[in-house]
């Protein structure tokens, strides 16, 4: 427990450090894995978004992110892991298992909980953290690491596409194959060739600084 304490108060006072690089803090990210997470962490900053600690397939994120709005947000209720439209899919990367809260956005759009260990936690986590969205400053991360279609594509350029055109202005795709008629896209070097991305959060410091990125971020006025 010692150990574990001093590794968090090591990371804490690194994040501090981080901090003092930075001109935006309160930013809010969305994200469709746990990006996010490490981000505000990496700068021990406060979770300014409900996108924290959970995934969101790229069907389902992209159509929310068509369609975002605070409104839609708050219609949140609950699933049974059975009743997910992913299931085989989750069976198929070793999720299927795993017992998680699996939420549902409107009654369309699946947010899969997996650090949270009870539905009631995930709601009230969720609903807490709407509260802090700063619309004014807005990130939108988007990758090929969870990219899947119901018919089992794990990867279609229209999503790319899709994602790319939205109209918020600060967003970042990590992918694993080049796309340079997307602005959004950074390739990651050490996924070409692969099919998808991983801990992207880990793996995308060479290409991608976060810090610049955050120094940079555009008013979105449209939200």
């Amino acid at each position: 427990m010692r150990i574990e304490f001093v590794r968090k108060l090591e990371r804490y006072i690194k994040g501090r450090v981080n901090r003092l690089f930075i001109h935006n803090s309160d930013f809010t990210i969305v994200s469709n894995n746990c990006w996010g997470t490490f981000i505000y962490k990496q700068y021990a900053l406060p979770y300014n978004s409900p996108f924290v600690n959970l995934i969101i397939f790229a069907p389902d994120y992209l159509d929310l992110l068509e369609n975002f709005s605070i409104d839609v947000l708050k219609k949140l209720s609950f699933i049974e892991n059975t009743q997910s439209k992913y299931k085989d899919y989750l069976i198929s990367i070793g999720l299927g298992e795993l017992d998680y809260p699996i939420g549902i956005l409107d009654n369309k759009y699946e947010i899969h909980f997996l650090h949270y260990s009870s539905v009631e936690e995930a709601k009230n986590k969720w609903l807490k953290r709407i509260d802090r969205i700063n619309l004014n400053k807005m990130i939108f991360k988007f990758s090929d690491g969870d990219l899947f279609e119901s018919n089992g594509t794990l990867f279609n350029e229209d999503m790319v596409e899709r994602f790319d055109n939205l109209k918020f202005k600060n967003k970042v795709a990590f992918m694993s194959k080049d796309f340079p008629k997307y602005k959004s896209v950074i390739t990651l070097e050490k996924f070409k060739g692969e099919n998808q991305v991983k801990d992207e959060w880990k793996h995308s410091k060479k290409e991608f600084n976060v810090t610049n990125f955050l120094n940079n971020i555009y008013i979105n006025e449209e939200i």
